[in-house]
């Protein structure tokens, strides 16, 4: 009755083949005195598919994550050109005025704030 409930698998190393003569001497080395190399072949091969299934599962994570981001920066950036249009609503064509400069002209060190009319584009962004 318990042969039914398990399951054998055999590896054979082919001593005569670099490779498999590699593989099997660090299987072993790895596997130390104290557990068996069928036991640490298995932990092995259990820390594998585990792995494996952690790099998918953050794969999708990274994936939902670039979603969301792409949405919101849409999102923000239809808000930011709703903004614009609606400022450039409210200001009409600008009127080029002609400006005379002289030679000592400087500009401000700081503004202390922007138009009136481009206030309501700050207040519809935020």
């Amino acid at each position: 009755m318990m042969a039914e409930n398990q399951k054998a698998v055999s590896i054979r190393f082919n001593m005569d083949d670099r490779a498999d003569r590699e593989l099997y001497l660090k299987l072993a080395e790895k596997s130390g005195s104290a557990a068996s190399l069928t036991a640490y072949v298995k932990r092995v091969l259990e820390e594998y598919f585990s792995l494996d299934i952690k790099i998918a599962d953050r794969q999708e994570f990274h994936s939902q994550m670039l979603a969301a981001i792409r949405e919101e920066m849409q999102s923000q950036g239809m808000k930011l050109v709703g903004a614009l249009l609606a400022g450039i609503g409210a200001t009409g064509t600008p009127s080029i005025q002609p400006v005379t400069v002289s030679n000592m002209a400087e500009l401000p060190e700081v503004c202390d704030g922007l138009p009136e009319n481009l206030q309501g584009i700050l207040a519809y962004i935020g």
